[in-house]
């Protein structure tokens, strides 16, 4: 079955904080609904401060609100016409009723009025309930106009959409219509956004953290991942295509993933969402307007985006041009001295005027295009919105919008554009993240170099002999041969050295013991075990690594030294300490052991660094020593003196193989190897291989020479 892509996999780790998820994107979809509900609540305040809440009388209306008028009195029962008219005005006779509650308004304009109010009566009946017709009777028959949300119920007929809500909102609170004057309503609608201000800024708190409850869950099982798939690489692969590779996989690319994830769940949900309510409510509020001020803003975009594209590639062949043109000017001036000596005065003077014809050419196109683009995008947006205004004219005199829808459609238009650009920032976050999903489950999906054969038998100490058996490796990711059939063995007890020109390859052979990388063909045995069929946890329980870099870390002496393993206790750690010298200085620190150390702790120098990662080998009581010593020349005296007592103390009994930095360690090994092309070049004692190998008395002089700057004993 074929995998899932990489972003789909990234994804996917959202599902381990499912509730976080599902909060974060309804809180996303809640935000931009509250957002429109705001816009609402600036309707209704825009259309309280045009109408002051109240109904327009009969001859305030506009033509197309006449039109309105008499198609809605048309829809009333005849009978229901006749009773509102009589409601308002009892001493009508029935004859006289009878025929203002005809089919056509009447001529005279006080009948056109009653009329007026008996139509209004009777939708504010249908829509709101009889309290609110009466309400309304009784404020025009004591002459006090004002209505409150009544007025908007009554004048938005035509808004199919938009009068259910408003009339609902006048059936559920009667108080924003029942009062005398606009303030409780005024109040009402303060209130309201800021109720709409709050929840929309608690949903977007919401979206915020959930969304990064989610992510933070997510990236941190991909570093997880990460982290562990990491130990099934070899520690040369990591030196290969990097630490660099594990360390930007683990921090850069699945931060890129977080960002994405992050914008996915909050912007690239919530915009889009928002864009699209705006837009309806820009549709439902004047259907033509919105759509003219869409196709003004699409074309301007398309032309502006058209000639931005074409300046900016014209400047970019003129300032090439230029920069050629450049280059051949300086050239005619350094040659100055070609020129003088076989008089090509006028030749090169005519060239270079030609030259500088050519650059000034490039120079004015560049500078035509940056002059040109700018004042056509002024041009195009001012007409626009000048055709804009136009429209809008044209649609405001037939009557068709008012000021309040006015405000408001503006309002949503222009807000328009926050969603698209918010949306254009973020979708830098999917690119990277899209680019480092791929990267980082590349990573995870690399078989591992090093694993545990299933059966594998337990590995006692080193009691006997380590033996390489024809040993060939090719580092993982690059393929370069950095061991050509290394055979050699050493005995159990003895002090071994390497040496040799290529710091890689040294490193190839030690990182074998441990496993850190199996050899690519040969074998490596310990007392006849083939160390791939061994356990990893035996293998390495009985080999120390001592390498420069990786002293110490980040945390206290303590925990340095014994690791974190609560097995030992802090007498061991000291006595651990005191075989390698560090508990005299460990005790000067300000909290002691307890005192943290590494790249944000305490600050050691690299000797004291040394010899608390020797303490950490002792500690453990291993069988086999790897031991690379820092350079000579960054030890200090007082170090150089201890490091021979401590090596004297702690390796009887011990099979210790270093990688020697000094003149005095290389003396008191047994045994010397010569690595040289991935080949074992020579070996034996310090004093023979001086004799018998021309390469090593060359390295011995060139690392160890005691004239070389300062003695290195």
């Amino acid at each position: 079955m074929e995998k899932r892509a990489p972003v789909a996999r990234a994804w996917s780790f959202l599902n381990f904080k499912p509730v976080a998820k599902w909060t974060a994107l309804a809180s996303a979809v809640g935000a931009g609904v509250l957002y429109i509900a705001l816009l609402c609540v600036l309707a209704l305040f825009a259309d309280l401060l045009v109408s002051h809440g109240r109904v327009p009388a009969a001859t305030e209306l506009t033509v197309i609100q006449r039109d309105q008028f008499q198609v809605a009195w048309k829809a009333i029962d005849k009978d229901e016409r006749k009773k509102q008219l009589q409601e308002f005005k009892p001493e009508l006779d029935d004859k006289i009723a009878e025929r203002l509650a005809g089919d056509k308004l009447a001529d005279d304009r006080a009948d056109r009025e009653w009329q007026r109010r008996a139509c209004v009566a009777q939708v504010l009946a249908d829509r709101v309930g009889p309290e609110a017709a009466s309400t309304y009777r009784s404020r025009v028959r004591t002459e006090q106009p004002y209505v409150g949300i009544l007025s908007t119920v009554a004048t938005t007929r035509q808004q199919r959409l938009i009068h259910p809500i408003v009339s609902a909102l006048a059936r559920w609170n009667p108080w924003i219509w029942q009062a005398d004057d606009a303030m409780p309503y005024l109040a009402g609608l303060l209130g309201a956004a800021i109720v709409l201000a709050l929840l929309r800024a608690l949903t977007l708190f919401a979206m915020n953290y959930t969304a990064a409850l989610a992510t933070i869950e997510a990236a941190t099982r991909l570093r997880r991942a990460v982290y562990h798939h990491t130990f099934r690489h070899g520690t040369l692969a990591m030196q290969a295509v990097g630490p660099s590779e594990a360390v930007g996989i683990f921090t850069r690319h699945v931060e890129a993933i977080d960002d994405m994830l992050f914008a996915w769940l909050t912007v690239l949900v919530r915009e889009p969402l928002k864009f699209a309510l705006l837009l309806i409510f820009a549709l439902i509020v004047n259907f033509w307007l919105a759509v003219a001020f869409l196709v003004f803003a699409v074309l301007v975009w398309l032309i502006g985006g058209q000639v931005r594209t074409y300046s900016r590639e014209r400047g970019d062949q003129a300032i090439r041009s230029a920069a050629d043109q450049l280059a051949l000017l300086q050239e005619s001036i350094r040659h100055i001295r070609l020129v003088k000596g076989y008089l090509m005065e006028l030749f090169n003077q005519s060239r270079v005027e030609r030259q500088l014809n050519s650059h000034a050419r490039a120079a004015l196109s560049r500078t035509i295009g940056e002059a040109l683009y700018q004042p056509l995008l002024v041009f195009l947006g001012v007409l626009a919105g000048a055709s804009l205004l136009y429209v809008a004219g044209l649609i405001a005199l037939a009557g068709q919008i008012g000021m309040a829808a006015t405000i408001v459609l503006v309002t949503a238009l222009v807000s328009l554009y926050w969603p698209l650009e918010n949306v254009r920032e973020h979708l830098r976050f999917v690119r990277r993240g899209r680019e480092s999903s791929v990267a980082v489950f590349n990573f995870l999906d690399r078989p591992g170099e090093v694993a545990q054969s299933v059966g594998a038998e337990f590995l006692p100490p080193l009691g006997s002999l380590l033996e390489f058996d024809d040993v060939s490796l090719r580092e993982p990711g690059t393929g370069k041969l950095l061991l050509r059939g290394v055979t050699l063995t050493v005995q159990a007890g003895q002090r071994v050295a390497l040496v040799g020109p290529d710091e890689l390859e040294k490193h190839a052979l030690v990182y074998l013991l441990p496993r850190f990388l199996d050899p690519t063909s040969g074998e490596i045995r310990i007392d006849q075990h083939n160390l791939r069929w061994v356990t990893l946890d035996s293998l390495r329980a009985q080999t120390a690594v001592v390498l420069p870099h990786n002293l110490v870390f980040n945390d206290t002496v303590m925990n340095n030294i014994g690791c974190g393993d609560s097995a030992y206790t802090l007498p061991q750690v000291i006595e651990a300490a005191k075989v390698a010298h560090a508990h005299h200085f460990i005790q000067k620190l300000p909290k002691g052991y307890e005192t943290p150390i590494g790249e944000m702790g305490h600050a050691l120098n690299i000797g004291e660094q040394f010899r608390i990662a020797l303490a950490r080998a002792i500690l453990r009581d291993p069988a086999l020593v790897i031991i690379e010593e820092p350079p000579a020349n960054a030890l200090d005296e007082d170090t150089r003196s201890v490091l021979d007592d401590t090596f004297t103390r702690m390796l009887p009994g011990r099979t210790a193989i270093f990688l020697p930095h000094r003149l005095s360690t290389l003396r008191t090994c047994n045994q010397v190897f010569l690595l040289h092309k991935g080949r074992i070049e020579a070996a034996g004692d310090h004093r023979q291989l001086l004799t018998q190998s021309e390469l090593y008395h060359h390295l011995h002089y060139m690392e160890f020479n005691k004239f070389d700057g300062q003695a290195r004993e």
